[in-house]
């Protein structure tokens, strides 16, 4: 198993060694580093903030109070796009 760069988070070397266990030395081989890292924190940010919105609810009150789509949405539908881009 290829080892998960230092600087990761901790959700993002989870996802790292999720991606790379039991798949074939060759098969790594010809992943590029950076492409890795950058896959494993997609899936790191879109759990995160997944999390969030299951925790505190799909609306939120704004600064004002008034209801609002929760912030992490955004996110969540951003870190989504980017791990269906990397699987493409």
């Amino acid at each position: 198993m290829i080892d998960p760069p230092r600087h990761l988070s901790d959700d993002a070397r989870l996802a790292w060694e999720e991606l790379v266990t039991g798949l074939p030395a060759s098969a790594i081989d010809g992943i590029e580093r950076p492409a890795l890292e950058a896959y494993a924190v997609a899936i790191a940010r879109q759990r995160d903030a997944q999390a969030r919105i299951d925790r505190e609810g799909i609306i939120v009150a704004s600064a004002k109070g008034d209801p609002i789509p929760h912030p992490a949405l955004a996110i969540e539908r951003a870190a989504s796009a980017e791990v269906r881009a990397w699987v493409t």
